[in-house]
Order: structure tokens, then C-alpha cells, then sequence
């Protein structure tokens, strides 16, 4: 298996449209490690491009970004690109970490079954708010940066070879400090609400891990 990774990226609405370039991020911390990239976005996150992509690269580690439900993960223009009872198999042997609405909740113990390493992903909803003001230029948006940002620990902790587990607990840990400098009545209004505390505290809670926590990419 090669040292490289595969991510989705679709981009066709807002919330796509902030994944895809949050993920950003990600890639440029990849690449400055010398790891193999294989960036499907826009509309080649498609399911062929995607399993084309997979039995060639056989990526180590697989990011996919888009929208979901308890058995799918999609990609572009909502596309399946992986569901459970269909076409898990095609994560055997890999670490994956699905930011798709509770992708974790069936797919992820199916992904197991069909022999992944590991899933990482939400049982439930991922929610995020956006500042509107900042949707043209989501990369300054202070309020998405909240949400977005602990799932970026998680993934940059994977490609900086750190165990699941740690990344999962980094992760969780950026959700904390976000959830205290909210709480905090020294932070500006202005860019931040308390109210946006127990989204902050749902993300942390239910996103979870099946497989081999000790594994690293």
C-alpha cells in the first residue's frame, strides 16, 4: 500500500463548498510531507472516478467530505459514491475519516466487517453555522472556523502519522477550547455566540471511531 491519500471534495452548494475549501488546509500539509495526494473535487468526486481511484492508488488513507446518511457517503451534485451493502469493500485495509452526516452510525461497522483498519466519521449530523457575510470567502469565516477547525486537527494529526486515537483526542480537544472561548465573556460578540455551545458539544460528542484506534497512517 502506498504512502499516499485520497480525498473527496465536492463543490456544487454552500455546505460542499466550505469542506472543499477547509480541506485545503489539509492537503497543503500532506503535500509539505512529501505524501501523495489524490484530490478528487468538484465533479470528479463521482463513485467512478472514486473506485477508479481506489484500486489504482490504494490510498492508506481515505478523507471524504460531502454530504451523507446513516449508510452513504455522497460526492458530487449528491452522488453515492460508497454505501453500505453495495460497495464497502472497497475501504479494506484502510483508515478513513468520513465528515458526512452520520456515515458512522451503519457504514462505519459495515467498513469493519468488509475488513477497513479503521472509520472515523458522526453518528450523527455534523452541524456547522457560517458567518453570512463571509460565504464568498469561507477560508475568513470565524464562526465556520469553529466547527471546521477540530476536524482539520483530526485530519492533519493522521497525516503527521500520529495514532487514531490521539488525533481523535486532539480533535475533541479543539471542540473544548472552542467551547470555553465561546463561554468566555471576554470574546467579542461580534464573531462569536454562546449559543452556538451546544452544536460545538454535539459535534464533540458524537463523533466516534470503530476499528483500531492504535493504527497510524
Amino acid at each position: 500500500m502506498s504512502k499516499s491519500l485520497l480525498i473527496t471534495r465536492p463543490n456544487y452548494e454552500i455546505t460542499t463548498r466550505y469542506l472543499y475549501v477547509w480541506n485545503k488546509e489539509v492537503i497543503k500539509e500532506a503535500k509539505n510531507r512529501g505524501i501523495g495526494v489524490m484530490d478528487l473535487r468538484r465533479e470528479k468526486a463521482n463513485k467512478k472516478e472514486f473506485t477508479g481511484r481506489m484500486i489504482k492508488v490504494n490510498p492508506a488513507l481515505v478523507l471524504l467530505n460531502g454530504h451523507g446518511g446513516n449508510e452513504c457517503v455522497r460526492g458530487h451534485n449528491d452522488e453515492i459514491i460508497v454505501r453500505a451493502g453495495d460497495n464497502e469493500e472497497i475501504l479494506k485495509g484502510k483508515i478513513i475519516y468520513a465528515l458526512s452526516c452520520q456515515s458512522a452510525l451503519l457504514l462505519g461497522p459495515k467498513s469493519m466487517e468488509a475488513g477497513s483498519i479503521a472509520f472515523i466519521g458522526y453518528s450523527r449530523n455534523f452541524v456547522f453555522f457560517t458567518d453570512d457575510s463571509k460565504i464568498s470567502r469561507s477560508e475568513n469565516d470565524k464562526v465556520a472556523k469553529l466547527f471546521l477547525d477540530p476536524s482539520n486537527r483530526l485530519s492533519i494529526s493522521l497525516v503527521k502519522g500520529n495514532a487514531i486515537f490521539e488525533a481523535v483526542r486532539k480533535s475533541k480537544k479543539h471542540f473544548s477550547e472552542n467551547i470555553r472561548k465561546l463561554l468566555n465573556s471576554d470574546v467579542s460578540p461580534q464573531d462569536y455566540s454562546s449559543s452556538l455551545v451546544p452544536y460545538l458539544a454535539w459535534d464533540m460528542k458524537y463523533q466516534v471511531c470503530h476499528g483500531n484506534q492504535n493504527a497510524c497512517f
